[in-house]
């Protein structure tokens, strides 16, 4: 009894080390992207290569002008290259804009890189 017990306990624990992993790029996409659905648009930058203050304000600003809506989004694909160091994030997305009233559907190839061990979308 007390080695199934203890048995038990490692496969639980082996799950719940398992489910910690570090994000992947398609995790940093999707909070990207759940950024710009709430209008957040400097903490969608967040996820970007952007760093520079007056920048970040200035893309802020273009995208508050164009009035960007995204309805749904969806990653199709995830690639990351063989040193791990760079990859690619395919996303359907459904949205409007003060340029067309009429809903765009799209897909998206974001390129990554990794900055300071975490995945930040090329800007």
């Amino acid at each position: 009894m007390k080695k199934i017990i203890i048995i038990v306990c490692a496969v639980i624990a082996a799950c719940c080390f398992a489910s910690c992993g570090a994000p992947t790029p398609s995790d940093t996409v999707n909070d990207y992207y759940k950024a710009l659905q709430a209008g957040d648009y400097e903490k969608a930058l967040s996820y970007t290569t952007l760093t520079d203050q007056e920048d970040i304000q200035k893309h802020v600003k273009k995208l508050e002008g164009a009035d960007l809506k995204i309805s749904k989004y969806e990653v199709v694909s995830e690639t990351i290259s063989e040193d791990g160091e760079t990859a690619s994030v395919d996303v359907n997305c459904t949205s409007t804009s003060a340029y067309s009233d009429k809903p765009e559907e799209d897909t998206n190839t974001l390129k990554l890189v990794k900055v300071d061990g975490k995945w930040k979308i090329k800007a």
